[in-house]
């Protein structure tokens, strides 16, 4: 039988795949109590709180996960990830270089030389270490985004746009990959998509200046519609 806190842990994770992050936190966060000395529940944590954009406490909860296990390539990644996120470039480039250390075969490893590869303007090397990467975890949301990222900046549209469409849904707490997936939507003129798509990202999180200048731009495209139909 499942101890109290694998089921307590497992429960987190459902609530995560259904966007319930209230419900998310709660478990993980009794999890974390459960879980004396063990990293796993406060990876799981930290990891939900830097989807969320409370990079702060994401890296709090993910540096008691480093303490506890320095040899966790994920923890290492995600701790990367969250100072990145906070501006702390230093910090996250150790945590970075431990993750290759650790695990140089890893998908972490291959999404960390695709992103490199990527931002000196690389695109096919990226393009390449991206699928390495998703060869060993095709469900994980960072990868299939930065993919489908790439792939659309490169013109490859109908090929980008499923992977955009699969993270989004693989990490329903991210409001980052619903606004991503409908700015997508508008610019291949689905605004029916689009509103759906960023009223999620709104949902998620209220506060994002990106998501109102998105949400503006389609009620313009969809008043310009009407007008064209109410002309016709």
């Amino acid at each position: 039988m499942a101890s109290e806190f694998e089921r307590v842990l497992e429960n987190g994770r459902i609530a995560e795949m259904e966007g319930n992050v209230r419900e998310a936190l709660v478990r993980y966060e009794a999890a974390v109590k459960l879980s004396g000395t063990q990293a796993l529940a406060r990876l799981r944590l930290g990891t939900l709180c830097h989807r969320i954009r409370d990079y702060d406490r994401a890296r709090t909860v993910l540096e008691e996960a480093s303490r506890i296990d320095p040899n966790n390539a994920e923890v290492a990644f995600r701790l990367g990830m969250t100072c990145d996120a906070l501006g702390f470039r230093e910090a996250a480039r150790a945590a970075y270089t431990r993750t290759m250390m650790l695990a140089p075969s890893s998908w972490q490893t291959w999404f960390l030389i695709g992103r490199d590869h990527r931002q000196l303007g690389h695109a096919e090397i990226a393009r390449l270490a991206y699928r390495r990467g998703l060869s060993q975890a095709p469900d994980e949301p960072e990868l299939l985004a930065e993919l489908g990222s790439l792939l659309w900046e490169m013109g490859k549209r109908d090929d980008g746009y499923p992977l955009l469409e699969q993270a989004a849904k693989a990490c329903a707490v991210d409001p980052g990959l619903s606004l991503q997936l409908g700015l997508a939507d508008m610019e291949r003129g689905d605004l029916v998509a689009a509103q759906r798509n960023l009223t999620v990202a709104k949902h998620l999180d209220p506060s994002d200046r990106r998501i109102d200048l998105a949400l503006q731009d389609l009620a313009m495209r969809l008043r310009r519609g009407g007008k064209r139909k109410h002309a016709a």
